[in-house]
C-alpha cells in the first residue's frame, strides 16, 4: 500500500492544494471533525469552504423525533451537509 497513513488533521499539512479553489467535505465523529476543521483553517482554507457532512442516525426524516438534532438544527431536516460557520461553536463546545 502506497501513500500516507495518519490521522486526518495530521495529514492536511502535507497535502498540496490552493484554499482559494478548494472545498473541503467532511465527515466523522465530531470530534474529528472538529480538530480537521483547525487544520484546514490553518492551512489557509476560507470557512466558506468547509462543510461537515453530518452523519447522525435519522429515524424520522422530518424533525419530529429528535433523534438527530444537534443544537437547533435536525441533520435529517436541516442537513446532512452544513457549513463550518453554522457548527463552529458548538463543536468547539463540546468536548469528548
Amino acid at each position: 500500500m502506497a501513500g500516507e497513513v495518519g490521522v486526518v488533521p495530521a495529514l492536511i499539512g502535507k497535502a498540496r492544494f490552493d484554499p482559494a479553489s478548494t472545498f473541503a467535505f467532511v465527515c466523522g465523529p465530531e470530534v474529528m471533525l472538529r480538530f480537521t476543521a483547525t487544520a484546514l483553517l490553518g492551512a489557509g482554507l476560507p470557512p466558506a469552504r468547509i462543510l461537515f457532512w453530518m452523519e447522525r442516525n435519522m429515524k424520522c426524516v422530518f424533525g419530529f423525533c429528535g433523534h438527530c438534532q444537534f443544537g437547533p438544527d435536525f441533520i435529517c431536516r436541516d442537513g446532512p451537509v452544513l457549513p463550518y460557520g453554522r457548527l463552529a461553536g458548538r463543536l468547539r463546545a463540546r468536548e469528548i
